[in-house]
C-alpha cells in the first residue's frame, strides 16, 4: 500500500517538471532566435558586434537593413539623437538632455507575449559629422 503514494508523487512532480520546462523553453526560445529580446547590456554588445564603433553611416544603415529582426530603421542625417541619461546645463538654468552625434538611426520595437508584459526597445546610433559610428544607445522598458 505504501508503493502507490511514492508512485502518485513521482508522476506529480514529472508533470510538474515538464509543465516548468516547457514554460521555460517559452520564454527562452524567442531570446535565443531574437538577440534583440535580451537584456539592454546583452542587446548593445550584440549590435555593437555588428556595428562597430568607427563603422561609416552607410555601412551601419546597410548592416541594420540587412538584420529583419531588429526592425526597420528610421534614418536622420540632420540631427543626432537625445541620450536619455546624459544632460547639458543650458545658461539660462535648464537641464536638457545631450544630443549624441550629427547623425543618427534609430529602432523602436515592441514585443508583446500572451501573460507577460509587452517590452519596447528602442536602439539609437549616433554618427559624427563625418560619418562614423561614436555611439550605441539602448534603452528598454515595460509597456504600462
Amino acid at each position: 500500500m505504501r508503493e502507490k503514494p511514492k508512485l502518485y508523487r513521482k508522476r506529480v512532480l514529472l508533470v510538474l517538471v515538464i509543465i516548468v520546462g516547457v514554460w521555460l523553453a517559452w520564454i527562452t526560445v524567442p531570446m535565443i532566435y531574437n538577440p534583440i529580446r535580451r537584456p539592454a547590456p546583452m542587446i548593445r554588445n550584440h549590435i555593437l558586434r555588428h556595428t562597430p564603433i568607427g563603422m561609416c553611416m552607410e555601412e551601419a544603415i546597410e548592416v541594420i537593413e540587412s538584420r529583419r529582426r531588429w526592425g526597420d530603421p528610421v534614418i536622420n542625417p540632420d540631427d543626432g539623437f537625445s541620450h536619455p541619461s546624459r544632460f547639458v546645463y543650458r545658461p539660462d538654468g535648464r537641464i536638457t538632455a545631450a544630443t549624441v552625434g550629427e547623425q543618427s538611426v534609430q529602432i523602436r520595437h515592441v514585443f508583446s507575449r500572451p501573460l507577460l508584459l509587452a517590452r519596447n526597445v528602442r536602439i539609437l546610433w549616433g554618427f559624427d559629422e563625418s560619418g562614423k559610428l561614436i555611439e550605441v544607445y539602448v534603452h528598454s522598458s515595460y509597456a504600462k
